[in-house]
Formats: structure tokens, sequence, C-alpha cells
């Protein structure tokens, strides 16, 4: 009726608008009693649970609110640091995803020397996120002629990713019977 009766109603705007700062049963409207006020509350769903749509303080879920909204983000640490655990679009940082981790030390899970986010095993950095190098059993294009991740010095690729070749004075086991390190045809090799 619009008129506040005392000690019955804390409030009368004498309207059926439930949205403004008085609600139709004459209570004074706040965030928590799921009605969402226009131009004051973004949503307001009546509970305190944080892992839904509408947050406890009326504001709607975004990436970045510091809560993860279950079955939408894989987190949300609330930073804007992508080189953590929690990418800034509230996805879990993974090796691959071209973000290269700094958040934890070497040797730990997930440690991460490089991330160049492509799938080739050839570059610089390894699909594993470690760094290439002679031993890991991969060509390193432009740098390596072979790599076969062994440490056999006697095989078709010595332990410094160079091709074995006769003369170069290693035996290679099943190939050659002798090898005296030199290109000289008239010795006894």
């Amino acid at each position: 009726d619009g008129v506040v009766a005392q000690g019955i109603e804390a409030c009368d705007d004498g309207n059926q608008d439930n949205t403004d700062a008085c609600l139709n049963n004459c209570e004074r409207a706040r965030c928590g009693d799921g009605v969402t006020r226009a131009g004051v509350e973004d949503c307001d769903d009546g509970n305190a649970e944080q892992t839904d749509a509408c947050l406890s303080d009326c504001t709607a879920a975004s990436c970045g609110d510091g809560h993860i909204q279950a079955g939408v983000e894989a987190c949300d640490d609330g930073n804007r640091v992508d080189s953590d655990a929690c990418l800034d679009n509230c996805v879990a940082a993974s090796c691959g995803d071209g973000i290269r981790r700094q958040d934890i030390a070497e040797g730990d899970p997930g440690f991460e020397q490089c991330d160049d986010g492509n799938g080739a095993d050839t570059d610089a950095c390894l699909t594993s996120c470690l760094s290439a190098r002679c031993g890991d059993g991969f060509v390193q294009a432009g740098i390596e002629a072979c790599d076969d991740g062994n440490e056999v010095e006697t095989d078709a690729c010595r332990n410094s990713c160079v091709s074995a070749r006769c003369g170069d004075g290693v035996l290679q086991e099943n190939e050659e019977t002798c090898d005296d390190g030199n290109d000289v045809d008239t010795d006894s090799c």
C-alpha cells in the first residue's frame, strides 16, 4: 500500500516490482535473497555457492575471479600470470600449450625446460617440453647428423651425434673389420 507498517514491514514501496530496493514481500532487497536487483546485481541465486554461475557477492562468475566454476573452468587462480599452473583462460597449464611453466622447480613433476607448442621432436624443444640434446633419441634438424639415443660408440651413430664412417678411428661392430683412423689405402687397414 506504500506505507511502512512499523514492526511488520521493513519497507513498502507500493509497487509489484521485485527488482527494486523493496521486495514484494516488503523486505529490503539484499544480495543473497534470490532476486536480482536491476542495475545493482549481476545475478542473485540465493545461495553462498562459489562454484556456480553466480558468486555469493551477486556478481556473475567469470574466468579470473579466483573461483573455479564447476563444469566450465579447469582452474581459476585469479591472476593474469600465464607461466603458472593455470592459464589466463582458466585452462590448466600443460606441456604443449606453448607457454613455459616457470612456477615449479627443475626435477618436480610438470617442470618444463621449454614449450614451443608444436608436435615436432626435430627442433630445439621436444614434445616432452625438454630441450633437445645429443643423445635424446631425436635428430635435431640442421644440428645433428644422427641421434640413436644410446651410448654405444661403435654403432652407426657416434655419441657426439655424428654418423660413423670408415676412417674415423672407431671400429663399427658388424660393419668394419678394421679402422685405423686414416684414409691411407696402402697400410694394413
